[in-house]
């Protein structure tokens, strides 16, 4: 029962690192789609550096350590890599059609599909209390983003961003898949590498020249994305999708952290409101998960 015990902590404590790192990219994004430093960066520029800046750090280590590719699923890496890219491509798109709020909103759905996902596709053993803890969650974070669905079911870009969540639900599927039988650093090596493809074949129709600041800023946000990436492989590999997916929703906690630490952006009631229930959603499901009651 110990060790159990100890393997949810781990995979909570590994969930709740890449959520801290995911929140910090967007934080790095934000800098950079402003005029901090030079002429905002188009999103979809922001996007290519994060795989760009990933994949060169990545390959070092893989050549430092002199790791081998080993019969990688190249079907598993293309379908994963491809769902990421579109998903992040149509948060980005859609976010300069609808209110960003909106957008970001239906975009955090995604945990959703990944559970329904998880036991559709993966077979994962259905528990109640999880769905439970997901709804707790998922409001939470619907209270932090403070959407407006009114023209959800007539406005066709709200729609398209139910497919982009859609997508990345689908992508946390595979990378749970690819966990079963590919290491860590070949799944990074191979993702950053085919994204770095999709996003660059983009780019070159919105590419500038960055400042040196923002160059700095590029690089940082793809180092953090592979910090990201690291944390959630090694949360997956070691626990069940449908469990350590609700701790995504930290991640609006860290960015309200961020925002306040940098921007001096100081939350209201709103903000703690679903910062609170997404600790309540996070704590329920440890503490059923841990058979403690609560």
């Amino acid at each position: 029962m110990l060790k159990e015990n100890n393997k949810i902590i781990f995979g909570i404590f590994y969930m709740l690192a890449a959520s801290a790192f995911i929140g910090g990219t967007a934080i790095v994004a934000k800098i950079l789609g402003k005029d901090y430093f030079g002429e905002p960066l188009s999103p979809f520029q922001i996007s290519q550096s994060r795989f760009l800046y990933g994949f060169v750090f990545v390959l070092i280590f893989s050549l430092f350590y002199k790791i081998k590719i080993e019969a990688p699923n190249l079907k598993l890496h293309l379908a994963r890599t491809s769902l990421g890219w579109i998903g992040a491509t149509i948060l980005f798109g859609t976010s300069s059609l609808i209110p960003v709020n909106d957008a970001v909103a239906i975009n955090f759905s995604n945990p959703v599909f990944a559970m329904i996902f998880s036991i559709i596709i993966l077979k994962e053993k259905y528990f109640p209390y999880r769905s439970v803890a997901m709804i707790i969650t998922f409001l939470g974070a619907i209270i932090l983003l403070r959407p407006d669905f009114s023209n959800l079911y007539i406005e066709p870009v709200a729609l398209v961003s139910i497919f982009g969540a859609i997508c990345l639900g689908l992508e946390a599927i595979f990378i749970k898949l690819l966990t079963k039988c590919e290491k860590n650093t070949q799944i990074l090596l191979i993702n950053n590498f085919i994204g770095l493809i999709l996003s660059s074949l983009i780019v070159i129709f919105f590419w500038q020249t960055p400042t040196f600041f923002q160059l700095l800023f590029c690089i940082l946000i793809g180092f953090l994305m592979i910090c990201a990436q690291i944390c959630f492989l090694i949360a997956l590999r070691s626990n069940q999708l449908n469990f350590v997916i609700p701790f995504f929703y930290s991640t609006l906690i860290f960015v309200l952290f961020y925002d306040y630490v940098i921007f001096r952006e100081l939350p209201d009631f709103l903000s703690l409101s679903g910062s609170l229930l997404i600790m309540i959603g996070g704590v329920y499901l440890f503490l059923k998960e841990t058979n403690k009651d609560f």
